[in-house]
């Protein structure tokens, strides 16, 4: 998976490369090529391992990612043609890095970080404005935890990175990158294979916290009642435990109405506890709910991307480094 800096750079090579026309895979790949620079010699090395054929590749997984999530579409002469009323794929560890880039940088407005916020992720492009209210929410959110966790803070008009925290932000700007290249990894794969990948990782976390797996599944189906997951544990004590899982695969916030349900599908079932999962994060008024229950949980993208760090699971370490594990 390229670092977000790479992926976002193979990202507008495509979309500019389609300002024009629609085009056919192999013109569309040729087309962004011309976004980078290749010298004669790089055209004229045909190895794998070549920096030709390493973009090339790259182009053609982003193709593959983009039609999939809908950015892009395929017409009847097999062209790919721009989707403008889907929106943009925006997570908020991304627009989190962007941010405090920006700060670094200098000082600016809420009104300037969120115009340049949406140069970034180019949202004037689409026709609806869900990518607009997005960023909006996500802008205002980012600000005001990073202000709470004294990261930055508001002098005057403006917003700066405080002064003690210079030296850190280079490791946090890091971690927020590989944690979105993972969190968009994870989403591209799917709903099936999420509820599979965190079934595995919980049975880990359990055994690492001391837990003895008895059981860890997915239910799935339409029938499930909504209940995706089920593992069941035993402690040192002898006391055992149902915890039944829901997994939601997505970009958007999971709303109360949604948790509610879950939790009354736990309490129907009989579950010890419950966790509801989602691979972005929940509304504020579900974050309330969930903390206003004892037996029920909430495990965000942020939570999952921890919790595959603790177990190295998907995230490991090389060379005193984290990485993405390429068996994921």
């Amino acid at each position: 998976m390229p670092k977000y800096e790479e992926y976002r750079r193979i990202h507008d090579a495509i979309l500019d490369a389609m300002d024009k026309a629609p085009l056919k895979r192999d013109t569309l790949i040729k087309s962004s090529l011309l976004s980078f620079d290749l010298s004669p010699e790089d055209y004229k090395d045909n190895s794998t391992n070549g920096r030709l054929n390493v973009i090339k590749c790259k182009l053609g997984s982003a193709i593959n990612e983009m039609h999939k999530k809908g950015i892009l579409e395929l017409d009847e002469n097999g062209c790919y043609t721009r989707n403008f009323d889907k929106p943009m794929a925006i997570r908020i560890e991304r627009c989190e890095s962007e941010i405090l880039d920006m700060l670094r940088k200098e000082p600016l407005e809420k009104a300037e970080i969120r115009k340049r916020l949406s140069e970034v992720f180019r949202i004037k492009e689409t026709s609806t404005d869900k990518d607009d209210h997005k960023l909006f929410t996500y802008t205002g959110q980012i600000l005001k935890r990073l202000t709470d966790e004294k990261i930055i803070v508001l002098n005057g008009q403006k917003y700066e990175i405080a002064a003690a925290m210079h030296a850190e932000l280079g490791n946090r700007q890091q971690i927020l990158a590989l944690m979105a290249d993972f969190l968009s990894l994870i989403h591209s794969k799917g709903g099936e294979f999420f509820e599979h990948y965190f079934m595995n990782l919980l049975a880990k976390y359990l055994v690492r916290s001391g837990k003895t797996v008895i059981e860890s599944k997915t239910t799935g189906g339409a029938e499930d009642g909504g209940i995706d997951g089920i593992a069941k544990t035993v402690d040192s004590l002898g006391f055992r435990e149902t915890v039944m899982v829901q997994t939601k695969n997505r970009l958007d916030h999971t709303a109360e109405k949604e948790v509610r349900g879950f939790y009354g599908a736990v309490c129907a079932a009989q579950g010890s506890r419950g966790i509801f999962v989602t691979s972005s994060d929940f509304h504020p008024a579900a974050k309330k709910f969930l903390d206003s229950i004892d037996n029920c949980v909430g495990v965000n993208g942020e939570k999952i991307f921890s919790m595959a760090t603790d177990v190295s699971y998907g995230i490991i370490r090389s060379d005193g480094k984290l990485m993405i594990d390429t068996k994921l």
